[in-house]
């Protein structure tokens, strides 16, 4: 997955970030905000995909923040915590607590 890490949301990640991606639900792109992770359609995907699901894990959403009123939403379209094992995630998830929106 390709990742802006320019945003405090990947702060300290690399220009990718690899993801357990368990289901099919890709998002659409945040028209007023910013498209931290995203998938993109060509990108090799590593692991295992079924042949069914491969074509539907196409150029989406996977992280964004959007300012809305005086707050900020983050969305995290992936469990970052996924039974507190996966490491990868768990600075994503402290960015997204004591960095976006400050």
């Amino acid at each position: 997955m390709e990742l802006d890490n320019t945003h405090p949301l990947a702060f300290g990640y690399p220009g990718y970030y690899y993801t357990l991606k368990q289901d099919d639900n890709i998002y659409d792109f945040v028209k007023d905000g910013w498209n931290v992770g995203i998938v993109r359609k060509d990108e090799p995907v590593a692991g295992f995909v079924g042949y069914k699901l491969k074509p539907r894990l196409k150029d989406g959403l996977l992280f964004a923040v959007q300012n809305i009123g005086n707050g900020t939403v983050t969305y995290l379209a992936d469990d970052v915590l996924f039974r507190n094992f996966w490491e990868n995630g768990k600075l994503m998830f402290c960015n997204a607590v004591f960095l976006v929106g400050q």
